[in-house]
């Protein structure tokens, strides 16, 4: 086995064991940042994955995430490896690759759909999404934590909100195999994500192309017609092409955050019996800390790179013009110069005012809100139903910088009758 302290963080088996806490901790305590050689991914059609600076403490990541005149999200995308030039261009059209003015105005354009008062509109569909999900294990005793509870609510619900419902499993299963949620080798997960890349974009453009001229309230209805109420002043629709690359976003975006938290949710609460039992003896005050210090204690999502646009410094290191720059969460939420005793979870914990693990800055996720109904609806499911549910058998991670993702875990508890 490859000693994974050796491995650059870029490469995706440092994380074949779950994330390297230990040398996260090593590395933020040694400085604000650390430089991350280059690498190679043998799953990727262009294997080598270059170098770049790693960010590892809370404030220093609030302050790349805020600047992005110097750091940008377009020039060589979010992604923490380089696509082909051509393709650059090309994904500068997804929402997440976008830098001002561009990325404002494409906000816009689905923004009002995700406020405070329209996602709590949204909330009975959501509890009831969860509540079936449910319904279809808890007599069993047994199931697989990723398959049957955490990957199911989360695409369902963008399905609806997209207002194409018939195509969730479709959705679902292009979904997975983009973000290598699948059980193959190295090369078949890149044809895989390949072919689905291209699936995805497809059908978002023929998604758009039926929504256009409609105004049914959907996102893709809004973001094709530029139409949604809320929305100020006169905002020019997407194109076919823009929608694809939107569908794409929020097919991976959508599902990612909620499917990993809830997964994870059902790991750390069977680590950490006494906070478990805490939320089960009030669900209701408990489970919006519990769901905050979910995400904090195993975000989702790893890190986001951006490119340095101009010479700048981080925290007193030079950072050239061009270089890579990745803001890695997981390190920044446990920095212990933000959270006292970070390496214990605590539902209980006051937490800051940016739930980072949602991003910060321009492109704080748009879906946050929902995010947190929708976990905040299965957690009540499971843990009023089947309190003592956990791991039963071997977690598979999968092999990625990027997310924190599980590709299985079998899961036991006590059925309901």
């Amino acid at each position: 086995m490859t000693e994974t302290s050796q491995l650059s963080l870029l490469d995706p088996y440092a994380y074949v064991e779950g994330c390297p806490h230990a040398r996260l901790a090593e590395l933020r305590e040694a400085g604000a940042t650390s430089w991350q050689p280059d690498t190679t991914d043998a799953s990727l059609s262009q294997p080598q994955i270059f170098g770049g600076w790693f960010v590892h403490r809370y404030e220093e990541v609030k302050a790349v995430l805020r600047d992005p005149a110097v750091f940008s999200s377009q020039r060589g995308t979010v992604l923490l490896v380089d696509p082909a030039p051509d393709r650059v261009e090309l994904m500068a059209n997804m929402l997440i690759n976008m830098d001002p003015p561009k990325h404002s105005r494409h906000r816009k354009l689905v923004a009002a759909i995700f406020t405070p008062r329209r996602v709590e509109e949204l909330r009975p569909r959501v509890e009831a999404i969860a509540r079936e999900v449910i319904d279809r294990i808890a007599p069993n005793g047994t199931a697989d934590g990723i398959r049957d509870i955490a990957a199911p609510m989360p695409m369902r619900v963008i399905a609806e909100l997209l207002g194409v419902p018939e195509r969730g499993e479709q959705i679902f299963d292009i979904s997975n195999r983009m973000v290598g949620a699948v059980d193959a080798g190295p090369e078949a997960r890149q044809e895989l994500a390949m072919e689905a890349a291209f699936e995805i974009h497809l059908l978002g453009q023929e998604i758009a192309r039926e929504k256009r001229g409609s105004d049914d309230g959907t996102i893709i209805s809004a973001y094709v017609n530029g139409t949604l109420k809320g929305v100020e002043g006169e905002q020019r629709g997407a194109t076919d092409e823009e929608a694809g690359w939107f569908l794409m976003l929020m097919s991976v975006a959508g599902n990612e955050t909620v499917r990993t938290a809830t997964a994870h949710a059902i790991r750390i609460l069977a680590e950490w019996p006494d906070q478990r039992d805490l939320l089960v003896s009030d669900l209701d005050r408990h489970i919006p800390g519990a769901v905050e210090e979910i995400l904090r204690y195993r975000a989702p999502l790893r890190s986001v790179r951006r490119t340095a646009n101009a010479a700048t410094e981080i925290a007193g290191q030079p950072i050239s013009e061009g270089n890579k720059v990745v803001c890695n969460f997981t390190a920044a939420l446990r920095d212990p110069r933000v959270f006292d005793e970070p390496d214990v979870f605590d539902i209980t914990r006051e937490q800051p005012r940016t739930q980072l693990a949602f991003g910060f800055g321009e492109h704080y996720c748009l879906g946050a809100n929902l995010a947190r109904v929708q976990l905040q609806s299965v957690l009540r499911e499971i843990y009023s139903r089947i309190p003592d549910i956990h791991p039963s058998g071997e977690v598979v991670h999968q092999p990625t910088a990027l997310i924190s993702g599980l590709l299985s875990m079998p899961v036991a508890f006590t059925p309901e009758r």
